[in-house]
């Protein structure tokens, strides 16, 4: 469960900036998805599967601190993202 930031946390600061990260995936039970601190403080988010797309398999779903597709498997590879 994601618990707030407090204001003593040394990261606070990117609360208070304007800059904030654009979600391109969403997965239900994600921690990163369903935590809109995430996104606010402008980390990156989960991305799509490259292998999902290219079996037209929809979008797939890789966690921002992962290289593992949630919804076949597939590991990354920096080729994916050439």
């Amino acid at each position: 469960m994601a618990v707030p930031m407090r204001p003593d946390d040394p990261a606070y600061w990117m609360l208070l900036d304007d800059f904030t990260s654009t979600p391109v995936v969403f997965r239900a039970g994600c921690y990163i998805c369903e935590d809109p601190e995430f996104a606010q403080m402008g980390l990156p988010l989960c991305r799509r599967c490259p292998e999902c797309m290219r079996q037209d398999r929809g979008e797939g779903h890789i966690a921002a601190d992962d290289d593992r597709c949630d919804e076949c498997g597939y590991v990354e590879t920096p080729e994916d993202y050439q």
